[in-house]
């Protein structure tokens, strides 16, 4: 028979790597699977405050799910913010690092440039852009002034109100993606360019048939994160749409499902209305990862 006892030297080696592990498993149980399974369980109850519930089956989600309900404009807004700031989020993205991966001068500054809006704070990145976006006074509206171009009223043009809020989302998601995509250009070996310099590929053709390709495993890491987060958008679109009466006008232009959660349970304390909504929210972003999933063997190339 086989010996399976550990020697002293293993089981400081397993109580080590347990010790390792135990900060993010329990963080993952605390603040994401318990809340996770709560949420679930509220979503069938309904109740005047946090602490008193009653059972009431799938009656949140069919008020979701009705004509009447504000969930149909949410979930609208989201999947068009979601869709379109992912995808130029990550052309940006991608035509950056691709070119701060060059030698050039003050490579370095430029990256902590286009860095720094990733590790601002997203109330105060809403604030200043509040201001640059102001269709009288904001400089967004003063340069295109400058080319000829009437600027739009970006915060209370329903047709420019979500493209605003893109551009700013855009902004500041672009350059955590570009560190990401320079690590991952980093790793393509040189020799692949050499190759195709033999073959004779300009830059255009490097750039789409070597650089995109071997790259396409971080773009589809780049791709999950990225419409995870866009859909949970809030904190820039809150901060962007303001309040007040005016705010309260035009708000449903603005409106995620992360801010009809908000609004739900925090505001008007429909708990089991916005845990429903969570869940619907939750099951949308699992189904659209799994599609994903099911997709990168399509275009996603491992070496």
């Amino acid at each position: 028979m086989t010996n399976t006892r550990l020697t002293p030297m293993k089981k400081k080696e397993y109580i080590s790597a347990y010790l390792m592990i135990a900060p993010i498993v329990i963080g993952i149980l605390v603040f994401f699977l318990v809340p996770t399974i709560w949420s679930i369980g509220l979503s069938f109850t309904e109740g005047p405050d946090y602490v008193t519930y009653s059972f009431v089956g799938f009656r949140n989600y069919a008020s979701l799910f009705s004509a009447q309900s504000d969930m149909w404009q949410e979930l609208l807004n989201t999947f068009y913010y979601a869709f379109v700031s992912v995808i130029l989020s990550m052309i940006v993205s991608v035509l950056l690092a691709n070119a701060l991966n060059k030698e050039i001068r003050f490579r370095s500054l430029f990256r902590v440039i286009y860095f720094l809006p990733s590790v601002t704070m997203a109330a105060a990145v809403g604030m200043v852009w509040r201001s640059l976006l102001n269709s009288q006074y904001g400089v967004v509206n003063q340069a295109l002034g400058a080319v000829g171009i009437s600027g739009p009223k970006w915060l209370t043009d329903p047709n420019f109100m979500m493209l605003g809020v893109i551009i700013v989302g855009v902004w500041s998601s672009a350059g955590y993606n570009m560190i990401i995509l320079l690590a991952g250009l980093k790793n393509i070996p040189r020799v692949y360019y050499e190759a195709a310099e033999i073959d004779g590929a300009n830059a255009y053709r490097q750039f789409r048939h070597v650089t995109i390709p071997l790259l396409s495993p971080v773009l589809f890491f780049i791709s999950i994160t990225s419409l995870m987060g866009g859909f949970k958008a809030f904190d820039v679109i809150y901060t962007l749409a303001g309040s007040g009466a005016t705010a309260d006008k035009f708000m449903k232009y603005y409106r995620t499902m992360v801010f009809g959660i908000y609004e739900k349970g925090f505001l008007y304390h429909k708990l089991g209305m916005a845990s429903a909504e969570a869940v619907v929210l939750l099951l949308i972003i699992l189904a659209l990862t799994l599609v994903q999933f099911r997709l990168q063997n399509k275009w996603v190339h491992y070496e």
